[in-house]
């Protein structure tokens, strides 16, 4: 009895699944499958363990199931969110001086167990300190969102992550010895911080090669990493199986990724025409942040916190978001989504950015945004993907169980997920349910 005991206490430290061999079959449900244009109705869904296991027109018999009846609601997969900071809920100047990694860390942790609710069943976290916390996540000692994290971005002196006093040492700031953003000189650093980050768990490595609108040191116009120091990161990376994404607005910054090798561009909205046709050719992707720099940065005025030169940096990328936008549609540039609304007061508000897309592009790709098109990016993490078992993304025999139960069709009008309370009336990652409204 004892040696049982031990060995079920054991399985649990280790972070084992509870119910590995729980079975949860959906019927009567409208299947998006992360990919189509529409929905295939009248079907049932077997989740097995933590994995799909069947998906059929015709009834499945699955014995001793929980049976969920769907009634004829829309089940897809999880949403994913491509680009938000955790370990920052609280905005840069909190952060650095108020909260140790422990406070950073719970918060982080409020802020994912938001949002599950709206329907995000995984992140990918592009800047701050949160490897510990997705390795215990992947271990099944945290529960929350896959969380797929860069750890804290590499930034140059007066870069995008410089996050330091103007009187500190950038290299003796808080935020840089306590791993929210990495200041790193010349191709040797580069390599040592992105081999550091890789060893401690990262699935990609994040390179700040451009200014950002909610720091003070660095303006849009710089381009703050030479072409050797960005080419160190992407070959260190690929030595590893995994990729650069590159935080860059201005052309000459996205260029100088391209010249490197990075495939992978964050923000780039003050683009030009010809570097979207580049991203075309080289088969690069762009990560698309669209509520902030429409929506938010019409009038960046109004955003608490803001000096004048981050509304001024503001205004200059709403002026180009909109033709940024619509060159990444009419050029069909890959993308994938992420919102970057990761201060407490925006999180709730997530799904705003699914929405404000319906300027651009049609329902189903802002889906395929949000699923199948960011779990291919997610995916070449390559060896460094703690998810190994299946693909995100989807709904096929295979894939992880990680869907939501929706009310009403949002191939048809995906603005319906804004109001997640009352339309995403179930959530369940990695087969387990996280939220259930039906009863």
């Amino acid at each position: 009895m004892l040696r049982l005991l031990a060995g079920a206490l054991t399985a649990l430290a280790l972070g084992a699944p509870a119910h590995a061999q729980d079975r949860t079959l959906f019927t009567n449900v409208s299947v998006w499958d992360g990919t189509s244009d529409g929905l295939a109705t009248g079907m049932s869904v077997l989740v097995e363990g933590n994995l799909i296991a069947g998906v059929s027109s015709e009834s499945i018999a699955a014995g001793d199931a929980t049976v969920i009846d769907g009634d004829g609601r829309t089940l897809m997969p999880g949403l994913i969110d491509m680009h938000t900071h955790v370990m920052f809920k609280f905005g840069v100047p909190l952060t650095r001086e108020e909260m140790d990694l422990a406070s950073a860390g719970a918060a982080a942790l409020e802020s994912m167990q938001l949002y599950m609710e709206m329907g995000y069943t995984t992140l990918r976290d592009v800047g701050g300190a949160s490897l510990g916390l997705a390795r215990n996540i992947a271990a099944g000692r945290v529960a929350g969102p896959r969380l797929y994290s860069s750890g804290g971005a590499l930034s140059a002196i007066s870069g995008h992550a410089d996050l330091s006093l103007t009187t500190e040492d950038p290299k003796d700031g808080v935020l840089h010895r306590n791993g929210q953003g990495i200041i790193v000189t010349g191709e040797d650093e580069v390599r040592a911080a992105v081999r550091t980050a890789l060893r401690q768990g990262a699935t990609h490595i994040k390179l700040m090669v451009g200014g950002g609108v909610a720091s003070n040191l660095d303006p849009l116009e710089a381009t703050t990493f030479t072409e050797d120091e960005i080419r160190a990161a992407v070959e260190a990376a690929a030595d590893f199986g995994t990729y650069v994404c590159a935080h860059a607005y201005n052309d000459v910054s996205i260029n100088r990724v391209l010249d490197a090798g990075g495939r992978c561009i964050e923000h780039g909205f003050l683009i030009e025409e010809s570097t979207i046709q580049r991203l075309v050719e080289v088969g690069a992707v762009m990560s698309l942040q669209s509520y902030v720099s429409y929506d938010q940065f019409q009038n960046p005025e109004a955003i608490p916190g803001f000096s004048a030169e981050n509304i001024r940096k503001g205004r200059q990328v709403n002026e180009g978001a909109d033709r940024m936008m619509n060159w990444v549609r009419d050029y069909g540039v890959e993308t994938f989504a992420g919102a970057d609304m990761w201060p407490f007061t925006m999180i709730p508000i997530t799904n705003e950015d699914l929405a404000v897309r319906q300027r651009w592009f049609d329902d189903a790709e802002i889906l395929r945004q949000n699923t199948s098109y960011a779990a291919s990016w997610l995916a070449k993490s390559g060896p460094k993907n703690p998810y190994k078992d299946g693909p995100l993304g989807v709904i096929e025999e295979g894939a992880y169980a990680d869907l939501i139960l929706v009310n009403g069709d949002p191939t048809e009008d995906v603005s319906i997920l804004v109001d997640y309370d009352a339309n995403i009336v179930l959530v369940m990652k990695d087969g387990t349910i996280f939220k259930n409204t039906l009863n």
